[in-house]
């Protein structure tokens, strides 16, 4: 692979190791990830992220092509910027930056999006259940975490206003799994998605000072009605759960780590509960009848 890079990139290779399908290497000083890509068709929009600070760029090849085949896979050069700290305050800092969204990029219809990875998760186990009996055990529970997801979304749509500011599209991130600076984890949403999902990191973490980096995030990040609200909407969609179910059905990892998630349900449905409490602190905001019952 060293000479491939060196002739598709003229760059000369130190260090390179592989994870997975992805090969990192450094190059006079810098860092460097060939990345494989399952498909080419946004590409382009993804280049025209090159302009925005901090996030790793894309290197054309010797061809000016922005992705190589290599032995009958596509992959990009990433010129790696920064390293991969998820931290609040990063993920802060990209939301404000301003720029216009890029329609191909743009997340839309959360509600939708839920409603098709219920419909998959309860496909796959009319087919598999007899296969993963954790998992068919555990998947109710989560189907109606995320049923009551939706519909306090709905409602929240329905009743609370967007504000053309506040509620713009922002830098988002498909997934905390990958780098916060990789231009293929890049889309556009509502500043709420990342908010949430380190939320949820948090509670997973164990990360006790949880509550004052909020303190400092919301002195420095002002949220709608309607934003609060989609805040907590995701919240509470479980979207740990459906991660672990894409691992597991791609063998990644296994069945028993759904066990982790599971010993956690009464101390998640507390942590919902805090973080309300937390949350209504500053603004006004409904709580599911569900938890007011717990």
């Amino acid at each position: 692979m060293d000479n491939i890079i060196e002739y598709y990139y003229n760059l000369k290779v130190n260090n390179l190791k592989k994870k997975e399908n992805n090969y990192t290497f450094t190059s006079n000083s810098n860092h460097f990830v060939l990345k494989e890509i399952k498909n080419p068709n946004n590409i382009n929009t993804i280049y025209n992220l090159i302009n925005i600070p901090s996030i790793n760029k894309i290197i054309p090849n010797r061809d000016r092509s922005l992705f190589s085949n290599i032995e009958n896979k596509l992959y990009v050069m990433l010129l790696v910027e920064k390293n991969n700290n998820i931290t609040l305050s990063n993920i802060s800092n990209l939301s404000n930056i301003i720029i216009s969204p890029l329609k191909e990029l743009e997340r839309n219809n959360w509600e939708l999006l839920w409603e098709q990875r219920i419909d998959f998760l309860e496909e796959y186990l009319s087919q598999n259940s007899s296969k993963y009996p954790i998992l068919r055990e555990s998947a109710n529970y989560y189907i109606g975490m995320s049923e009551n997801a939706i519909s306090y979304l709905i409602n929240t749509k329905r009743e609370a206003p967007k504000d053309e500011y506040l509620d713009r599209k922002t830098l988002s991130h498909i997934t905390f799994q990958d780098s916060l600076y990789d231009p293929f984890n890049i889309i556009f949403d509502h500043k709420a998605r990342d908010l949430s999902e380190y939320i949820k990191l948090s509670f997973f973490q164990k990360n006790n000072n949880i509550y004052k980096e909020l303190d400092n995030y919301f002195k420095h990040n002002h949220f709608s009605k309607y934003g609060i609200q989609v805040l907590y909407s995701r919240l509470l969609y479980p979207s740990f759960y459906f991660h672990a179910f894409d691992k597991i059905i791609e063998k990644k990892i296994p069945e028993t780590f759904l066990n982790k998630l599971i010993a956690e349900t009464n101390a998640y449905e507390i942590y919902l509960y805090n973080i309300h409490l937390y949350l209504s602190k500053y603004y006004p905001l409904p709580l599911p009848l569900w938890l007011k019952k717990k």
